[in-house]
């Protein structure tokens, strides 16, 4: 599960790779680092060599005894779709590579409506399921390497990424599996500054890469957050393209036979992007 100590992830290391390991020492630079996440996820080629994911599981919203089906589906370059359903009825958030849209039916919508500009820029940000620190300087943005930070009692890499859209992320990276354990998002939502933690755990690999199968989200130092669980990822599937376009109405939203499932994130949809450490890290380097 989530928030493994270091001990923890040493351990499951130094099994992975049949003896114990020296501590790593740190980055001198942001792009060593950077390189190192990489690694640490599969490579390059193996990331660049997947064009769609589709992650289903359930999400539990905060504050809330109540749990929902969630599906999310992402395609290259730019494309997003976010199923919630409870109760036979499902909200729906999606990106079509230029713009958002979404289903409330809860709110008594059943047709589809646009979404503001803010949650339109979040969508198109969960869209990008490489994360940004991977081919960040071809996106657009720049990253600074911070001093290490603590979480949850244990040492992080901290790089800190700004975003072509104005948005500030600052990711922490175990420095012993190099992957993502938390990003911290800072945005301007109507007018005012947000700021949203993303914790990350329970890695497992999917066709050659470490996807997160455990992802909790909300307000930053709040002890109440989303959490969604991932029972299946799959990578590579063929998508139908209508799922990402604006339906004319309700009636056109679900795809024949595809699962029912959605939900709305914090502030914006949950972007994949991670607060706990990996349960499963990845083969020692």
């Amino acid at each position: 599960m989530l928030k493994l100590s270091h001990i923890g992830i040493g351990l499951a290391l130094a099994v992975a790779g049949g003896g114990a390991m020296a501590a790593t020492p740190g980055p001198g630079t942001a792009d060593e680092a950077i390189a190192r996440h990489i690694a640490a996820r599969g490579g390059l080629a193996a990331i660049r060599a997947i064009t769609t994911v589709t992650m289903t599981g359930t999400m539990r919203p905060a504050g809330f005894d109540a749990q929902l089906a969630w599906r999310e589906i992402v395609e290259r370059p730019d494309k997003v779709r976010i199923d919630a359903t409870l109760q036979g009825l499902t909200v729906v958030q999606a990106y079509d590579g230029r713009s958002g849209w979404q289903i409330q039916p809860f709110q008594g919508r059943k047709d589809a409506e646009s979404v503001s500009a803010d949650d339109a820029k979040s969508l198109a940000e969960e869209a990008d399921f490489e994360g940004a620190l991977v081919g960040y300087k071809a996106k657009g943005s720049t990253v600074r390497l911070l001093a290490n930070e603590d979480i949850d009692g244990a040492p992080a890499i901290a790089l800190r990424v700004a975003l072509k859209n104005g948005d500030e992320q600052t990711y922490y990276l175990d420095p012993d599996a190099w992957l993502t354990i938390r990003v911290v998002t800072r945005q301007m939502l109507r007018g005012a500054e947000n700021l949203t933690q993303t914790d990350y755990g329970d890695y497992e690999k999917v066709d050659g890469v470490w996807f997160p199968f455990e992802v909790a989200s909300g307000p930053k130092g709040a002890t109440v957050q989303q959490r969604i669980t991932y029972d299946k990822v799959v990578a590579n599937a063929p998508i139908d393209p209508a799922l990402f376009e604006r339906p004319k109405s309700s009636a056109a939203t679900p795809a024949p036979g595809a699962p029912v499932i959605a939900a709305p994130a914090p502030q914006a949809p949950v972007p994949a992007h991670p607060e706990a450490r990996a349960t499963t890290p990845p083969p020692a380097r």
